[in-house]
């Protein structure tokens, strides 16, 4: 594919991107619909039974299957689970691990319930990066997989609309925390769904302008991976 993107001329990319780069519609179509029932299955059935009261106030869908950006054959996305009983970035923080294990526990018996079309796979080991759980939802006969990370978070900005403004102290809250503990970044996560929203009305050519980026980036970095040794016997 490296060589075709090379050799694609100006009017011929909005075609190299919808047959090389856009997920086929039915995959896309079947990995809602498992998502759609993870989502359920976190909010109404999870924690039932659970040795202290815990509530899901929301599922929300990031990453860039959750934004509209991914990219055909394996791509990438976030399912944040926020709940109630976290009232602070600190307590995110603290008992994070709680509430994943738990989640863990609970998606193993839905894993063998087999509801989907999709083979669906849970992860023992977390992957580079990663914050929670992961799982994949993969398709054999298409050939294409979707990674997902499944992440607790507190629910800081509670109902979010289109257009949303958080208030500002929100953010002021963010940077003293994540500077006193020197974790910037950790809580991006609480801001999903403002990331979500930021892209989900931009028009497909604006995607799909982003989804080359993102193919461009990810051929120049495994170029360089490639040619790193020889650099370094040079060095």
């Amino acid at each position: 594919m490296a060589q075709r993107l090379s050799c694609t001329r100006t009017t011929e990319l909005d075609k190299f991107i919808e047959d090389q780069l856009v997920p086929d519609t039915r995959f896309r179509a079947e990995v809602t619909a498992a998502i759609d029932v993870v989502c359920a299955f976190l909010r109404e059935r999870c924690f039932r039974g659970a040795d202290h009261k815990v509530k899901v106030s929301k599922v929300v869908k990031g990453g860039s299957f959750g934004k509209g950006i991914e990219l055909k054959g394996r791509s990438d996305a976030n399912l944040v689970v926020f709940f109630s009983n976290l009232t602070s970035f600190e307590d995110q923080l603290k008992r994070k691990r709680e509430f994943t294990q738990e989640i863990k526990k609970h998606l193993c018996t839905l894993q063998q319930e087999k509801k989907f079309q999709l083979q669906f796979e849970i992860q023992d080991e977390q992957w580079p990066n990663s914050q929670g759980l992961n799982f994949k939802l993969r398709s054999p006969e298409l050939q294409q997989e979707v990674e997902f990370d499944v992440l607790p978070a507190y629910d800081i900005l509670g109902d979010v609309e289109i257009n949303h403004r958080p208030d500002p102290e929100i953010y002021g809250r963010l940077i003293r925390v994540c500077t006193s503990l020197g974790l910037e970044g950790e809580f991006s996560i609480c801001f999903t769904e403002l990331q979500r929203n930021f892209l989900k009305d931009r028009p497909p050519r604006l995607k799909n302008l982003i989804r080359l980026v993102k193919h461009w980036y990810q051929l120049v970095w495994h170029l360089a991976e490639a040619e790193e040794p020889q650099e370094c016997i040079l060095l």
